[in-house]
């Protein structure tokens, strides 16, 4: 008992005295609205490097956790963008694109129909087309469209169709693309 009212009374005391352990940099803002600030760390490993080429496909199926909240995988593709062009990468430098395919097709609604399905705005419009406003392609698998019977004119127009999820990911690899999964 007393060593908890010993460390509750130098806590105070610490906290009262204003020394900090370490200080925080300040998030940088992203470049594209909705998507999640970065904090900048002096010294950590495998920083933003501006002279390197980041190049990377989010494999995106999973659909969001609830309508009113983006997808994870198109959250995190502005997110990993905005973070890389805040740090001074050049747009030349960034290479990123989105294949949907599975239930994740749903972010792609355009949002009249995004509305009659889930009865709420479809969150993700505003940052996929941010995303294409940066230059990230926004595909989408063809096949999955046929076999769900979901006609590509209900999608955005953010979104170009593509032959095949699985083989768009095999493509992209082999081009030296890193791949992530949402």
């Amino acid at each position: 008992m007393n060593t908890i009212v010993l460390s509750a009374g130098l806590l105070m005391l610490l906290l009262a005295s204003g020394v900090r352990c370490a200080d925080t940099p300040e998030p940088i803002a992203p470049m594209i609205p909705g998507a999640l600030p970065f904090v900048p760390v002096p010294g950590a490993l495998a920083a933003p490097d501006q002279r390197r080429v980041y190049k990377v496909i989010f494999n995106v199926q999973q659909a969001a956790a609830k309508p009113n909240q983006p997808s994870d995988g198109v959250l995190f593709a502005a997110t990993d963008l905005s973070a890389l062009r805040g740090q001074g990468v050049p747009a030349a430098n960034t290479r990123f694109a989105l294949i949907f395919h599975g239930p994740a097709v749903d972010a792609l609604l355009a949002d009249e129909h995004y509305q009659a399905k889930f009865g709420t705005p479809n969150p993700n419009l505003p940052l996929l087309a941010a995303l294409r406003r940066a230059g990230a392609e926004v595909l989408v698998c063809s096949q999955f469209l046929g076999a769900m019977k979901i006609d590509p004119k209900t999608l955005t127009r953010d979104a170009a169709l593509a032959s095949e999820a699985y083989i768009t990911l095999i493509t992209f690899q082999n081009d030296g693309y890193a791949l992530l999964e949402f």
